[in-house]
């Protein structure tokens, strides 16, 4: 399986005959589709062009949790600083 990139980007989208452009979303390359509930954007919309403002890394493909183990350190009750 393929990680996929995540940018931060303006984006332009087609609705039928119509060009919708969103300036500085979040967007991850997936199909080459955009969807956002928040936005309003119900169906998803073909992306024509991407400007890409930055990258912003990979999606997390691990299915793996990190354990955490209990510090033995006390705290002072005044400063709250390890002693």
């Amino acid at each position: 399986m393929e990680s996929k990139e995540i940018f931060y980007c303006n984006l332009t989208l087609q609705n039928g005959k119509d060009t919708i452009e969103l300036k500085k979303v979040v967007y991850k390359e997936e199909d080459g589709y955009f969807k956002n509930v928040r936005l309003g954007i119900k169906e998803p919309l073909k992306v024509i062009k991407i400007d890409v403002i930055t990258s912003l890394g990979f999606e997390n493909l691990s299915n793996e949790y990190t354990e955490v183990k209990q510090s033995n350190e006390k705290r002072n009750k005044i400063t709250g600083a390890y002693e």
